[in-house]
């Protein structure tokens, strides 16, 4: 079972997973326990949704799963506990695996619009049900699309991961976005939407339920951030029509990232507020200073080498060049949409 552990001076809580398993091994190539066949050797069922095409006919599955093997457990208690001057507790909380399809070759760029509205809807109600939990902080939910060596790719799967703590990034970011409303008395992502939709150089796509920005200082290249105009701290109480069109913009950038050089596949992670709770350590400004947006990013070979050993983000691509780039493509992928 995973162990959390925390040190005072770097305040992150680390997972100490001993079993050290290779999750993407598990997603690529014949063995891959999401394809069909292999139902006995993945975890439990969770979750299921099933919609039907345009013409009335079986359109598709969403298949909600657990973690194979899962990365904590749900079942027992927090034990948390001093070691010496460090902090130590169970790994309880929640690792769930959302099959986005059957089919190990489809991609997002490949889901019409009835899929997409499902697999979002999958995604919010998964995490209003986990976010019931007392002892859960904060849910994380990511996709990865990559390939290994020889060119296989991993099937098409989100991650769900409920925690008892709030990750020191995400952490980090909610309170930049309170001091500046504790300044200002304005969200700072609202800010930053109309500051960037008037400049226009660092926008991919402007429309009413949706921005795509390549922010300023983008950590990574080709980084964008999607982004409802509208402000709302919380994904899971976003309407359809939002997400939809958040998902949208999603499936046509993933498709004009794949035109980039060096691609090697992208990154998404869902930001949004943490889970809130009655006590007086809450963020008692969240719902005026958060604002949830998706995050993407390709992976892309021989860049970021710096960021490990020196501890900055090192982007060779300016956001305007890459904002550029990114609207040139997205002309031909929308062409085929």
């Amino acid at each position: 079972m995973a162990e959390l552990r925390r040190h005072p001076v770097f305040r992150e809580w680390v997972v100490v997973f001993p079993e050290r398993v290779d999750y993407l091994a598990g997603r690529l190539g014949p063995s891959c326990l999401y394809c069909p066949g292999n139902e006995g050797r993945r975890g439990t069922g969770i979750y299921t949704r099933e919609w039907a095409s345009a013409d009335g006919h079986p359109g598709g599955r969403i298949e909600v799963v657990a973690g194979s093997p899962p990365l904590f457990k749900i079942e027992g208690d927090l034990d948390k506990h001093a070691v010496g001057m460090c902090d130590c507790m169970q790994g309880i909380g929640a690792h769930e695996v959302v099959i986005e399809s059957p089919a190990h070759d489809d991609d997002l760029e490949s889901l019409d619009d009835r899929a997409l509205s499902a697999l979002f809807d999958v995604l919010r109600r998964r995490w209003a049900d986990l976010a019931g939990d007392e002892r859960f902080r904060h849910i994380t939910m990511s996709r990865l699309d990559t390939c290994d060596d020889s060119g296989n790719r991993v099937h098409p799967v989100w991650d769900i991961v409920a925690t008892p703590f709030i990750p020191r990034s995400i952490k980090d970011e909610l309170l930049g976005a309170k001091q500046y409303f504790l300044h200002k008395e304005r969200c700072a992502f609202c800010d930053y939407i109309r500051q960037e939709a008037a400049a226009e150089e660092r926008v991919v796509i402007d429309d009413p339920h949706t921005i795509a920005i390549v922010p300023y200082a983008a950590r990574f290249p080709f980084e964008i951030w999607l982004m409802p105009p509208q402000h709302s701290p919380d994904f899971a109480a976003a309407g359809e029509e939002e997400t939809l069109a958040v998902a949208r913009a999603l499936r046509s950038l993933v498709g004009a990232l794949k035109r980039l050089e060096q691609y090697k596949g992208y990154m998404v992670s869902v930001h949004t507020a943490p889970i809130r709770r009655e006590r007086d350590d809450a963020w008692q400004t969240i719902d005026q200073d958060y604002h949830w947006y998706i995050e993407l990013r390709p992976r892309l070979n021989g860049v970021d080498g710096m960021t490990e050993s020196a501890g900055f983000h090192l982007n060779p691509v300016p956001s305007e060049e890459a904002a550029r780039i990114l609207k040139s493509h997205l002309e031909s992928v929308r062409g085929r949409l």
